[in-house]
């Protein structure tokens, strides 16, 4: 009888060890999977970070590009101008 109440005892210790085993299992599977998401988010997260990245880079050297030919265009305006008045100065000087 007392080893009948053991064996009871011990069978149910044993349930009760492989339930929460289970239930761990369970656990450890959801968590795994959990981060496999994440993992997939960061992963398309960072794509996205470098496709920014290209962007504003593109965006920079267009900007530069452009502020280069500003910059030229008022070089040939200065230019054109300073050549006008310096034919007006030599204008000047042969009424002299």
């Amino acid at each position: 009888m007392i080893e009948n109440n053991i064996l009871d005892l011990l069978e149910n210790r044993i349930y009760q060890a492989l339930k929460k085993i289970s239930d761990q299992q369970q656990k450890i599977n959801t968590l795994i999977h959990e981060k496999e998401k994440l993992e997939q988010a960061l992963s398309s997260r960072d794509a996205k970070i470098a496709q920014l990245e290209r962007e504003v880079s593109e965006a920079e050297s267009s900007a530069d590009a452009q502020a280069v030919l500003e910059y030229q265009e008022r070089e040939e305006k200065l230019k054109n101008r300073l050549e006008e008045l310096v034919q007006k100065i030599d204008k000047v000087r042969l009424l002299e």
